[in-house]
């Protein structure tokens, strides 16, 4: 297992200021080391560890970024039609991502904090009482679509002038009913 980076290892105040650095994207790495320098003295990072954590922040912050975009598209597709493909497409997306965070879990050296697997858990929950949901909606849906169609085809049926036993024999095949 690799060495911990000297960056993780200066001070919580340190650290919380070199974050603001990285975020304002304003400071160079030569102005973030003599910062650091000012609160660490000579435990402070190198420049060379000090610029790969900028570099990975900042792709983090790239990734969060094009993240939050995609998400505004999906969300909007998502009010236009809620139960259409991208539905569907965002829960199943949801259940991949609560999975693989919980797969990711086992694989961290330190141990799961119980508050993420109980959001988790409930999360899995949420989402499959919203298919739940979702699936009583369709049925309810298909239900009342087979009942107008049952009863124009019964309209028809006794202006054809068919008995009423076969009448409700039609309308008995179009619901599905023994």
């Amino acid at each position: 297992m690799p060495r911990k980076s000297t960056v993780q290892q200066i001070s919580p105040e340190a650290r919380e200021e070199l974050d603001k650095m990285v975020r304002d994207g304003r400071a160079t790495i030569d102005q973030i080391r003599d910062r650091l320098l000012e609160l660490e003295g000579e435990e402070a990072p190198s420049r060379s560890a000090i610029g790969r954590y900028v570099k990975s922040a900042q792709e983090q912050m790239e990734k969060y970024r094009q993240a939050q975009e995609i998400a505004r598209t999906w969300v909007g597709k998502l009010e236009e039609e809620p139960d259409g493909d991208v539905g569907r497409l965002l829960s199943e997306m949801l259940r991949t991502v609560a999975f693989s965070t919980m797969g990711q879990m086992g694989e961290n050296e330190k141990e799961a904090d119980p508050k993420d697997i109980s959001y988790l858990a409930r999360t899995i929950k949420d989402l499959a009482s919203a298919d739940k949901i979702s699936a009583d909606r369709e049925l309810r849906i298909r239900q009342e679509t087979a009942s107008r169609a049952a009863d124009k085809a019964v309209k028809v049926a006794k202006k054809g002038g068919l008995s009423s036993e076969a009448v409700q024999e039609i309308r008995k095949e179009i619901l599905g009913v023994a």
